[in-house]
This record gives structure tokens, C-alpha cells and sequence, in this order.
């Protein structure tokens, strides 16, 4: 298991995101590991925004379409739970290289916990 979880947006363009390994971590009692990352401390917080070159000081964490990726030790499985507008073919991809996600299971779920109220 080589794979990342953590939590990404889509903003102006760029994957922002904040990604651990899976091995770092333990699995919680139903299989599934997990960060501890939150989106809106790292976004309004920590402002990792900043770090893509994205000067977005005063923006809410929700106004971005965004998502978290987590691994399931039971079925060697990463789930990706994002934004219905991000299931497109290049987010999809920016998002499985930038987890480490190319050479494993995937999954992807539309989830309305991580719908924007802004667009992209």
C-alpha cells in the first residue's frame, strides 16, 4: 500500500491539496484510514492555498469544490468522495497522481458533504 489520503480542492484551476501516506496511520474499526486533516483549518487557518501560488486570503474553504481521499485496509481500496463537478477526466487525474493513487484500486463517490457553493 503506497497510497495518500487526504483532502483536495479544485480552485482557480489547480488541485490544492494536503495528502499523507496510508501506512503512516492506523485503520479506524471498520477498515478505513483516514486523515486527520480538516478542510476548513488548512484552508482559512493555514491558508495551503498559498503554497499552489493561489493568493485567495478572505475566501471560505466550501466556496471551492472539494474532497477527501481514504484507503480501505478490508478491501485494498482507496474511496475518493468529491464534488459531483469534479468527476472529469483531468481532475480525476491530477487527483490520482498527486495521492499516489495510479497503481491501486480506486473508487469514486459524488458526496453532498463536499458540494461547493461557489463554481469552478
Amino acid at each position: 500500500m503506497n497510497s495518500n489520503v487526504g483532502i483536495f480542492w479544485f480552485a482557480e484551476n489547480t488541485l490544492v491539496f494536503k495528502a499523507q501516506s496510508a501506512i503512516d496511520l492506523k485503520p479506524d474499526q471498520l477498515g478505513f484510514i483516514d486523515s486527520t486533516l480538516q478542510h476548513q483549518v488548512e484552508w482559512e487557518d493555514n491558508n495551503i492555498y498559498q503554497l499552489f501560488g493561489l493568493m485567495l486570503d478572505n475566501t471560505d474553504y466550501y466556496n471551492f469544490p472539494r474532497g477527501r481521499v481514504v484507503f480501505n485496509v478490508d478491501q485494498n481500496t482507496s474511496y475518493v468522495y468529491l464534488d459531483k463537478s469534479l468527476f472529469k477526466k483531468h481532475i480525476v487525474k491530477k487527483i490520482k497522481a498527486n495521492f499516489s493513487l495510479l497503481d491501486t484500486n480506486v473508487r469514486f463517490y459524488t458526496d453532498p458533504h463536499y458540494n461547493c457553493f461557489g463554481s469552478i
